[in-house]
């Protein structure tokens, strides 16, 4: 190997080294902060699974695992929280969207302050789809509770002429 191919090879290395580093820094900050601050331990032992599986790319797996375990649903707000954010993370990577637009509305209904960190909300598959949840459910919250919007059913109806020959 030539004095040139090992240097290109080392900086190959070296960037491939550095953007795995990237990304390991990106997944601890994503999931330490917004998961084991709010979480018991018993908690984070029953999210534990799940966390793993989503780690490992096993989307349809943490799907299952939150829809079929009842202690994720049924514990805490924190726990169930987290259980449904990994969920609609996976729905939104199964290209699941409306699935995962549902997921975190459900979230935002249990905990109407729900936030993903700035990290989370700048990823592309499920960032947009939290924030156009988030911006719908935050009109919906105000005006139910002053008074609603004015209109039948909270939307606007514009008629349609009939059509004349």
């Amino acid at each position: 190997m030539s004095q040139t191919e090992k240097s290109i090879a080392s900086r190959l290395l070296s960037l491939t080294a550095l953007l795995a580093a990237g990304v390991l820094l990106s997944a601890c900050s994503l999931w330490s902060s917004s998961d084991s601050n709010t979480l018991s331990s018993a908690d984070e032992a029953q999210l534990r699974p799940v966390r793993e599986s989503f780690m490992a790319g096993q989307y349809e797996a943490v799907i299952a695992q939150v829809d079929n375990t009842p202690a994720l649903t049924s514990g805490s707000v924190g726990l169930h929280t987290s259980a449904l954010k990994y969920k609609a993370f996976s729905e939104c990577l199964t290209e699941a969207k409306r699935s995962c637009a549902s997921t975190f509305e459900r979230i935002l209904t249990l905990n109407p302050s729900f936030t993903l960190l700035p990290a989370e909300k700048s990823h592309p598959s499920w960032g947009p789809v939290f924030e156009r949840v988030q911006a719908q459910h935050q009109p919906a919250s105000a005006g139910s509770t002053a008074g609603g919007s004015g209109t039948a059913g909270g939307g606007s109806i514009t008629p349609i002429r009939p059509l004349t020959r």
